[in-house]
């Protein structure tokens, strides 16, 4: 997509909008969080021990999904409170790797395994979403690694700030986001949320990537969200690390239309607003 050449008035309006966007946001995120936190400090809540879904859909990675599933195991204070769901395509060529790694780890998790073909990474999700079962929902991605020690028990604690029998979200960090107060690579969603919505992943409008991006701007939109202070992922992200760029990479920006989802972000603005209002009511 050619970008319009923009005169100098407007690149000023954009950068002052963009500015000001940045200040509101940041000051929102950071008296949100700490109103939050006092809040639940001085009424004494109960720090609850919520289960989560994880959600991984991977190809032609058992290496990558070795070293995720190792870092996760390493770092995660009650493993039995994690339902880690996975899906294969029907001709995977690395099944019998990706096998080792789980025989090993499914003595002492709960590890759901499942293949089928689909045409996008987003209806891989909301598949692997329509089959999880517990508290919280987090999509993850065969290139990252757990580094937070107890990052369930802390997860677990931010939610238990909030009402969690009404929809609601919390972006956790990732040390790829610049700014963590406008996004989150990896925003985990409540039960209620998915509930409301019955989807976790924009499928029907975008091909491989913008589920983080969607649910950050309903978390927007409606107020339901809060940031964690705290780093729980190291994302090996290929957009930035050339060295990252395998084929499972390659094949998904084949299929991917930049221009396309662009543009149909801003078309579907309004079932973002749509979706907003569901999760209010």
């Amino acid at each position: 997509m050619l970008k319009q050449k923009r005169t100098i008035l407007q690149s000023l309006i954009k950068d002052l909008i963009k500015g000001f966007n940045r200040i509101y946001w940041f000051f929102f995120t950071f008296l949100k969080y700490y109103y939050n936190t006092v809040l639940f400090n001085i009424l004494k809540k109960k720090n609850s021990n919520y289960s989560i879904s994880l959600l991984l859909p991977t190809k032609l990675r058992s290496k990558k999904f070795t070293n995720m599933v190792k870092s996760l195991f390493d770092n995660t204070n009650n493993i039995r409170n994690i339902e880690l769901l996975i899906l294969f395509d029907e001709s995977e060529e690395q099944l019998n790797q990706y096998n080792e790694t789980i025989e090993q780890y499914n003595k002492v998790s709960n590890i759901n395994c499942y293949k089928k073909n689909f045409n996008t990474n987003l209806q891989r999700i909301n598949f692997l979403a329509s089959k999880c079962k517990n508290d919280l929902i987090l999509a993850i991605n065969d290139d990252i690694e757990f580094v937070l020690k107890d990052w369930d028990k802390i997860l677990s604690r931010e939610f238990s700030k909030i009402n969690n029998l009404k929809p609601f979200s919390v972006w956790i960090r990732s040390d790829d986001v610049k700014y963590k107060y406008l996004h989150s690579n990896f925003p985990v969603i409540n039960r209620a949320w998915y509930n409301k919505l019955l989807y976790h992943s924009p499928s029907k409008y975008f091909s491989q990537w913008w589920a983080d991006n969607w649910i950050c701007d309903l978390g927007k939109k409606t107020g339901c969200f809060l940031i964690t202070h705290h780093i729980f992922i190291k994302h090996f992200n290929q957009f930035h690390l050339d060295d990252q760029k395998d084929q499972t990479y390659l094949d998904s920006e084949k299929k991917r239309n930049g221009d396309k989802d662009l543009l149909n972000w801003k078309k579907y603005n309004y079932i973002r607003i749509k979706d907003a209002k569901k999760l209010l009511n």
